[in-house]
């Protein structure tokens, strides 16, 4: 026999010990893999569950100012009570864009009141009133604060609609209990004063119950700032408990955030009902009646977040595990065997041929 017939014999024999040797080990291998439990992924652990608004504050209604990045704001957690406000006129049409609610626009003097509803009045629902001491309020107006709010009375009469009056401090104080029997809703500024609640609480609680007196149908809200944190002004309305039915927020584009964070400090986001229609959110119940004062229960933690569900990483069902591995390993097992008898059919062919020579 030839040193080159040797060498091929040899190759072939090596050929077909690892092609029998891989077969087996593959097998194996499948074995322990069908027998190992399919890896889960590790559960995800949940978000606190937030503590629900305080319902002290959630029955409050709020009125807000607009701003082309603040109406989607307003829209989402507004009801039919509360109010969605241009501060100026030259705002008014952002008002179109107010899908629930009621609709005000503030006016400086009666005079511009007067010349503009009759051309805004479907853009409209309240007339807001915003009479102070300076050089924006005409002089007859801040020389005659009374009859200045009978004129605005008789005007939103005209077209069926309410009066928000909103004074500065000092006509609030020396005016404000001859002004409420001719207004609906009275907005009392304390804006300024916010950071300092004995302040504010000097100042609203007795003059409340003052222009009650005058008119018991009157409704009261209190005017703050989106500045400052947002857990304070919850406290500082939960003082208040009682003596106001709402809250006025004066805010703009620049402190939407604050803004979204005092919303979920004081109103619960309205999710929609089970079997409804998604796009359509419930409506709180009315809260058009003026306050009762009432004994304050223990604080409560009053911020409200949709708890975040967990994301569930989909797994192959275990069942199929088995019978793939199965498969696999009947494929490997076969394609063993045929590589063997290819092998040992060239060995056999090869020996026949070398020992004819």
């Amino acid at each position: 026999m030839r040193r080159t017939d040797m060498l091929r014999l040899k190759i072939l024999v090596v050929v077909m010990l690892l092609a029998a040797a891989c077969t087996p080990v593959a097998a194996a291998q499948l074995a322990q893999d069908a027998a190992t439990p399919p890896a889960t992924s590790a559960p995800m652990t949940p978000a606190p569950t937030p503590e629900p608004v305080d319902p002290r504050l959630d029955k409050l209604w709020f009125d807000m100012s607009m701003g082309s990045m603040l109406v989607d704001l307003y829209n989402q957690y507004a009801g039919p009570d509360d109010i969605a406000r241009a501060d100026h006129v030259s705002m008014v049409d952002l008002l179109d864009k107010v899908t629930v609610g009621r609709r005000l626009v503030v006016f400086k003097n009666v005079a511009d009141a007067e010349m503009l509803v009759p051309h805004l009045a479907d853009k409209m629902d309240i007339i807001g009133y915003n009479l102070e001491h300076g050089p924006a309020n005409r002089p007859d107006e801040q020389n005659d604060p009374v009859r200045s709010a009978r004129r605005v009375r008789e005007l939103a009469d005209q077209y069926d609609m309410e009066v928000a009056f909103g004074p500065d401090r000092a006509f609030a104080l020396s005016h404000g209990v001859q002004i409420a029997p001719y207004v609906d809703i009275f907005v009392l500024q304390v804006q300024r004063a916010q950071e300092e609640p004995q302040m504010v609480l000097d100042f609203v609680l007795p003059l409340v119950a003052e222009l009650r007196r005058a008119n018991p149908d009157l409704l009261v809200s209190v005017q703050i700032r989106t500045e400052g944190d947002v857990e304070d002004l919850g406290e500082l309305l939960l003082q208040m408990d009682g003596a106001i039915d709402g809250v006025s927020i004066l805010t703009n584009d620049e402190t939407l955030r604050v803004a979204k964070d005092l919303l979920q400090e004081i109103r619960t986001l309205p999710t929609a009902p089970v079997n409804a229609d998604p796009t359509q959110l419930p409506l709180p119940t009315p809260k058009a009646t003026p306050a009762i004062i009432e004994t304050p229960s223990a604080p409560m933690r009053r911020t409200a977040l949709n708890t975040p569900m967990p994301e569930v990483q989909e797994t192959m069902p275990a069942s199929t595990l088995p019978v793939r591995s199965i498969l696999l390993f009947n494929d490997l097992f076969i394609m063993g065997v045929i590589i063997t008898g290819v092998a040992a059919t060239v060995l056999l062919y090869s020996v026949r041929n070398l020992r004819k020579r």
